[in-house]
């Protein structure tokens, strides 16, 4: 081809320009394992050759230290493993995320169904897929007080079980997801692509071969409480430790062979810049007195150029015996005489004016706004926000109740975005305004087992803002747009 193309862009390299892939099984530089209490750290250094393809992986397996019934969470898989993610080249770090796994679970979210059920849970341990409840007629009469198919469960393509030819209504994880103390190598292995770590992968390929500075993939990994998730009436606390003989990286190397396209491309692009996304975390602690009376908070972010932000609010203490555990983004609770979900309002202020001239107060016009901002996430309104009961009330998935807020998964998928409209945010930063639920002991304010309003809940905010790198003889440098 007489015109390089622009290979660091994913979308513009021609499918007939002739490629070779190398694979190497990277073992990591730096392996210390985390405890109970604190965090540990990973680091992966890469070779300087080739473009680093966007879907080179991660191998994680998980063994824990007793002997337990185990599995990771259904709707992050062996995402809860890393707790932060850093890209750095040389002295510089290219891209990192904070609080890695919470953002992850909200990507998550946009996976579709069937590709949860059909791939994901295999290779990530991701699983959240529904199928409707069908009642079973036995002898003319329904076993089940509900109509046919009013009710949807999770559906992870194994039925579920039975007991004496009577349906048990009872679901469990397949076989090959089990983690157990006693058989450390039937643990399963999981992967995560480094395009998720990083986000800015899926849309460039980076050119190893001309940075002279090392390249290197940084993790810091959870502690080992928070990692895996165990049935109901089982113990928590149980730590998890990755198995040092599956951790490895799988990086795949992609060389242009075509009339020595690569030194070409070299030679024609002695200077390079790219624009990508980055996420900034900014993270509190309130009580559910304080949600519930309403909070302003200032996010940062002035003089950067933010496209959107994404705010959960989680209960970081819930235990492993849950279907999400820690992993989820709580909504107010339902009152139980009327059914009617807590209230909220979501308001974001930057550059001297509100983003919605009212504040939203519509669960569904919440969804909407994060629908625009992400893309549409795959979850139900139950799920969302505790509104129009339809999870099933009777069928258990490893002893827990779906139907559940506290250990299930209603009202656990409660997730708030925007995208700014305003420009460049000015010097006051970014301001989020926000109330969830009714008053303390109203049925309706967030979900409260501490009790008196106590129960503190994490607010994260993901601001995502713009960078642009550039790299010029061997050397990276990076700053914001």
């Amino acid at each position: 081809m007489s015109v390089v193309p622009d290979l660091i862009r994913l979308s513009q390299v021609p499918v007939n320009f002739e490629q070779e892939i190398q694979t190497d099984l990277l073992e990591p530089v730096v392996q210390q394992e985390a405890t109970a209490t604190g965090t540990g750290f990973c680091r992966f250094d890469l070779q300087q050759k080739g473009f680093l393809h966007s879907q080179s992986k991660i191998f994680i397996s998980l063994v824990p230290l007793t002997n337990n019934r185990a599995y990771v969470p259904p709707n992050i898989g062996i995402g809860s493993v890393i707790q932060r993610a850093r890209l750095v080249v040389g002295n510089q770090v290219l891209n990192e995320i904070s609080d890695w796994s919470n953002l992850h679970a909200i990507k998550s979210t946009e996976i579709d169904n069937e590709n949860n059920k059909e791939r994901e849970q295999y290779v990530t341990g991701r699983m959240i897929n529904h199928e409707f409840a069908y009642r079973d007629e036995v002898g003319g009469a329904s076993q089940f007080s509900y109509p046919t198919s009013s009710r949807y469960l999770l559906d992870n393509g194994r039925n579920y079980l039975l007991d004496g030819g009577v349906e048990a209504k009872i679901g469990q994880v397949k076989p090959f997801a089990l983690m157990d103390q006693g058989s450390p190598a039937q643990s399963p292995t999981y992967s995560i692509d480094i395009s998720d770590l990083f986000p800015f992968l899926k849309t460039h390929s980076l050119p190893l071969y001309m940075i002279d500075q090392q390249l290197s993939i940084e993790l810091v990994w959870s502690r080992t409480v928070d990692r895996a998730l165990v049935p109901n009436g089982t113990a928590g606390g149980v730590e998890y430790k990755i198995d040092r003989n599956e951790l490895k990286m799988c990086a795949d190397y992609i060389f242009y062979t075509e009339n020595d396209a690569m030194e070409r491309y070299r030679n024609a692009n002695p200077v390079i810049e790219f624009a990508f996304p980055d996420y900034r975390l900014s993270k509190s602690t309130l009580t559910v007195s304080q949600l519930s009376t309403g909070q302003v908070r200032n996010l940062g972010m002035a003089n950067r150029q933010v496209s959107r932000i994404l705010t959960t609010v989680t209960n970081d203490s819930i235990t492993s015996s849950s279907l999400l555990g820690k992993y989820n983004a709580t909504a107010p609770d339902r009152a139980t005489a009327t059914q009617q979900q807590g209230g909220l309002r979501y308001n974001v202020r930057y550059n001297d004016r509100f983003e919605f001239p009212t504040s939203i107060t519509n669960e569904a016009e919440l969804f909407t706004h994060f629908t625009q901002s992400e893309s549409i996430p795959f979850v139900t309104r139950e799920e969302y926000s505790r509104a129009q009961r339809g999870l099933t009330t009777d069928y258990v998935f490893e002893g827990h109740v779906q139907s559940s807020g506290a250990v299930g998964l209603s009202g656990n998928f409660l997730l708030m975005g925007t995208r700014l409209t305003g420009g460049r945010v000015g010097i006051r930063g970014i301001e989020l305004h926000l109330q969830m639920g009714g008053a303390v002991g109203s049925g309706q304010e967030m979900p409260d087992p501490t009790g008196g309003g106590n129960t503190p809940y994490t607010v994260r905010t993901y601001c995502e803002y713009l960078r642009l790198a550039r790299l010029s003889q061997g050397g990276f440098s990076v700053f914001n747009a």
